[in-house]
């Protein structure tokens, strides 16, 4: 990889519909102590990228491009509109990454209380092993269900809860992402598609605090 390819991108997912959310709002477009969510989440990458791609739906990209227009952002900031789902709004999204972007973290805008310390442990191990994601331990216990039926319980000690923002090497999430899209597959987060290379993508410790806004109830159990 040359120096030019050593650069860091970041996509933030914005692109949801957030229907559970109960507003006319988009969740991540919401206010949050008088600041649109995402714009909480974007900030805090500011010093470990160099480039911000942010994922919208098709009809809010005029909204979010003068919103950043007012922000006094350090580094190139981009507005994308999204697809019909995740996966294909955060190929969207990597598609507009300049060339000189060798890294990329991906990251729900919905999750606008994420650490600079997590940020960097994400983006330092990445650069270490290729792919990286942030998870939790399962402290319930967890049943597998048939319909109303309890047909067992799942170990937990091998289970994690994943969280973003999740680091890659460019060049290997493009590949999960042709291989997906050639296979027809779809996954939850990127991490999936990664995973479906064969590729051992490594883990970090999450954090408690980092939870993803759903429901309007996330935010009130957090004194906003």
């Amino acid at each position: 990889m040359t120096e030019a390819a050593n650069e860091c991108g970041l996509i933030l997912a914005a692109a949801g519909s957030g229907r559970r959310y109960g507003t006319a709002i988009p969740k991540q477009f919401s206010s949050l102590e008088g600041k649109p969510v995402y714009l909480r989440a974007l900030e805090t990458f500011f010093p470990y990228v160099s480039e911000i791609v942010i994922v919208t739906p098709q009809d809010w990209t005029a909204k979010v491009t003068e919103e950043i227009a007012q922000v006094a952002a350090p580094i190139r900031i981009k507005v994308q509109a999204g697809g019909d789902h995740r996966q294909q709004s955060v190929q969207n999204g990597l598609r507009r990454l300049s060339s000189d972007i060798g890294w990329v973290l991906v990251h729900d805008a919905a999750r606008p209380f994420v650490s600079q310390s997590l940020v960097e442990r994400v983006l330092d191990r990445a650069r270490q092993t290729g792919a990286a994601i942030p998870v939790l331990p399962v402290h319930d216990t967890v049943k597998e269900v048939d319909a109303e039926r309890v047909i067992g319980t799942v170990d937990r000690s091998r289970l994690r809860l994943a969280q973003t923002p999740q680091g890659f090497r460019r060049d290997l999430l493009e590949q999960a992402f042709a291989e997906a899209y050639r296979q027809g597959f779809m996954g939850t987060d990127e991490s999936a598609l990664v995973e479906r290379l064969g590729e051992r993508v490594r883990i970090v410790e999450g954090e408690s605090s980092n939870v993803k806004i759903t429901r309007r109830s996330d935010l009130k159990d957090r004194g906003r």
